[in-house]
């Protein structure tokens, strides 16, 4: 079993953060795509939206933790 530490804790935070990275992925799918160009366009526009939304909670997340780390609440 893995030793449940603030070091697993941010191993998963950072695997989290991936999803950026499959957005990515789908982005440029949908961009390669023989979709229709108004709805491609709408498409691409809400995961571009998802992608940032998440890179905002990510960050988010991860200044909490550094925080808790900082003050003591997690060693």
């Amino acid at each position: 079993m893995e030793k449940r530490d603030r070091f697993l804790l941010e191993t998963y935070i950072m695997n989290t953060w991936h999803i950026t990275d499959d957005l990515d992925t789908v982005i440029h799918h949908v961009s390669n795509s023989n979709i229709e160009a108004k709805e491609q366009d709408t498409l691409l526009n809400m995961l571009i939206g998802l992608k940032e939304l998440y890179q905002v909670k990510h960050q988010q997340l991860f200044h909490l933790f550094e925080e808790l780390i900082e003050n003591g609440s997690i060693q």
